[in-house]
């Protein structure tokens, strides 16, 4: 996983760029004239990575989506719980002195089950057989028809909400790393800028100042940064 190589908030980098940009454009032909690497085409490309950094949105929208994953994978989960509410009543009604068919049905171990969506998963999957073992003298009961039938669609349904969550999972990982590499490398052509004018500058400290990396109080619960070299 990649990690940052800066210790400033991302926002703060972004202001930061930006104000960089403004100077960097009314200073370029000094900044040329030192390092001709320096020149119109750097601005542009700084300006397109702020521009793309912007774009990113932080980690805000992976959140939201995430979260809507985990609302699917909720809804399915309590559909499950109220379902097997429904068997358990006509389980216990068919089979009322029988444990070990009681407990095939999940009867005696269901909080274990609800704990996992993959143990649910694995319950409903296995409960079209169970019934289907015990179908007749569930029917004899008076078991509503629709019941005997209902886990397959949640098993489809739970699997299917349990797989988009755990997809959005890696995604949002990968988002994560591609976001700090954007940031890492817009950092690091902050600083060679910040290198640069301690050269271009180093007559006159007002200007000089401009192109600090920018100074993070404790109070933004971020650590103050300096230049590495004065």
């Amino acid at each position: 996983m990649a990690e940052r190589s800066y210790k400033i908030k991302d926002g703060i980098v972004l202001e930061w760029a930006d104000t960089v940009i403004s100077y960097l454009k009314e200073d370029i032909q000094l900044f040329t004239d030192f390092d001709a690497k320096l020149d119109q085409r750097f601005i542009t490309l700084l300006e397109s990575k702020v521009t793309q950094a912007y774009k990113e949105g932080g980690d805000q929208l992976n959140i939201a989506q995430l979260q809507e994953k985990t609302e699917s994978v909720d809804r399915a989960m309590n559909d499950c719980h109220a379902y097997f509410k429904k068997l358990r009543y006509w389980v216990l009604d068919a089979f009322p002195d029988q444990k070990a068919i009681q407990k095939q049905f999940g009867v005696g171990r269901y909080a274990i089950i609800r704990r996992s969506q993959i143990k649910m998963i694995q319950y409903t999957e296995g409960l079209t057989t169970t019934i289907n073992q015990h179908r007749d003298a569930l029917i004899a009961t008076g078991i509503p028809a629709q019941l005997l039938e209902q886990p397959a669609v949640l098993s489809e349904a739970l699997r299917s909400a349990n797989n988009e969550q755990e997809q959005k999972k890696g995604t949002r990982t990968v988002d994560t790393d591609q976001r700090k590499e954007l940031f890492n490398e817009l950092y690091r052509i902050l600083q060679k800028i910040n290198a640069a004018a301690d050269n271009v500058f180093d007559q006159h400290p007002a200007k000089r100042k401009l192109y600090r990396t920018p100074r993070v109080t404790s109070s933004t619960r971020s650590i103050t940064t300096n230049d590495e070299e004065e």
